[in-house]
């Protein structure tokens, strides 16, 4: 009779560990590493600090002074928006663009708004723009000039007159002369309301209603100057339509 051999059963070896490199945790060092040297080069690097400000259109010394501020900053830490608010407070000023130059140059232009007329009063000049707000004191200028006999206070910033009479005055310098062969030699307000404005002449005052139509009060001055000049010695009233009145 055969004997049966007993089996034998031996333990399944366990598979050897493979050394897996940590792949995805170095590439997250490098990452981060990469964005810290970036970090550095673009916000605390003296590489990108400003040092040039350039600024066309505004030659305003208050105006310069404040951008010049910007300088020693950082280029991309620099608010931009911060600063055109800052700068909108100059009356003077309509828009505002503000470039960043890399490495360190800061670029801004700045377009004032139109030149309307000069507000004579206590002593001192201001220039109004075409909507009749007063947007900056001048010492001189080419514009057509307005005296205010009363020397009411101004405020920057605020409207004194309205466009339409703005547009009255400098359209009325510039039709005076050819039309009437007469010089101006100033102009002055006779309300508060900034309505009628009378012009001073080498001899005669001509008084004109702003809301009025131009050309026919012009129209009206030059005929009846050139037909009654020797009778004219003091003024002319041209606010009523269709009539003159002289002394």
């Amino acid at each position: 009779m055969l004997q049966k051999v007993p089996k034998i059963y031996l333990p399944t070896p366990k598979p050897k560990k493979q050394f897996k490199f940590p792949w995805p945790l170095v590439k997250f060092i490098f990452f981060v590493g990469i964005m810290l040297v970036l970090g550095y080069l673009l916000f605390f690097s003296p590489y990108f600090i400003i040092k040039n400000v350039e600024v066309k259109g505004s030659q305003n010394p208050k105006v310069i002074e404040l951008l010049q501020v910007a300088k020693g900053k950082n280029l991309w830490l620099l608010n931009k928006n911060i600063l055109k608010k800052e700068l909108s407070g100059f009356a003077e000023i309509q828009s505002i663009s503000i470039k960043k130059r890399p490495p360190s140059t800061l670029k801004v232009e700045i377009v004032e708004k139109p030149e309307g007329i000069i507000w004579r009063t206590q002593e001192k000049r201001y220039l109004l723009d075409n909507t009749g707000t007063v947007i900056k004191e001048v010492t001189e200028g080419n514009l057509p000039e307005i005296i205010d006999p009363k020397n009411a206070s101004v405020d920057i910033g605020k409207q004194i007159v309205t466009p339409v009479f703005v547009n009255f005055v400098k359209n009325l310098v510039f039709e005076f002369t050819p039309k009437t062969n007469l010089t101006i030699k100033e102009i002055s307000v006779l309300d508060e309301m900034a309505v009628d404005i009378a012009v001073q002449t080498e001899s005669i005052k001509a008084i004109f209603d702003t809301q009025g139509d131009l050309d026919n009060q012009l129209e009206n001055m030059a005929k009846v100057y050139q037909a009654k000049k020797d009778d004219i010695k003091e003024y002319m009233d041209l606010r009523i339509e269709g009539r003159v009145y002289y002394k």
